[in-house]
Order: structure tokens, then sequence, then C-alpha cells
């Protein structure tokens, strides 16, 4: 497997040891192994439910827990949803918890 291929900062294979090497590539390669089956999965889903079997497969989904995001995403994650959030001042957030806004 190749380091940049995996999507890891070209800088920092230089300071990984065998050992490290072994389980970052282990690593990626099952998300990438889960990566394949979501995508088959969604195309049998496509190709085999109709609307009301997708909607009850889909609110299934609702109940299982999510797997956490994998590190490099996670900085990605954040970012999005910070430049989606509001920013406020300290004096209007104050005033929303009294209730005046």
């Amino acid at each position: 497997m190749d380091w940049i291929a995996a999507g890891f900062d070209p800088g920092a294979f230089w300071s990984q040891t065998p050992r490290s090497l072994q389980r970052v590539f282990k690593g990626a390669a099952r998300r990438r192994s889960a990566a394949l089956y979501d995508a088959t999965l969604a195309a049998w889903i496509g190709e085999n439910l109709d609307h009301e079997g997708l909607r009850d497969f889909l609110a299934g989904l609702d109940d299982r827990p999510k797997p956490p995001l994998p590190p490099e995403a996670q900085r990605h994650a954040l970012e999005s949803m910070a430049r989606s959030m509001a920013v406020i001042s300290m004096d209007d957030y104050r005033a929303r918890l009294r209730g005046e806004a």
C-alpha cells in the first residue's frame, strides 16, 4: 500500500517505525474494505428496494450506533460544522439565556 495514496501526510512517513507502518496500513485497508462494503450495499439497496423498503431500511439504521470518523476526517468535519454555526457575541448569548433575545 502506498503511504500517500492512503491519504497520509507525506512528511510523517519517515517518523514511522515498521510496527507503526504495519498498524497504519492495516487500519487503512480496513477502512477501504468498509467503504467498498458500504458502496456495494448501497448499490444493492438501490437496485432491490422500493421506496417503502428503502424508508424502512433507513429507519432501522437510526437505532444503530454510528462509527467514529477516522482521525484524518475529524478535523475536516469539525471545521465544516464550525463554518455553519452562527457567530454571536457573549452579550447576545447571555441575553438569549435570560430570554431577552
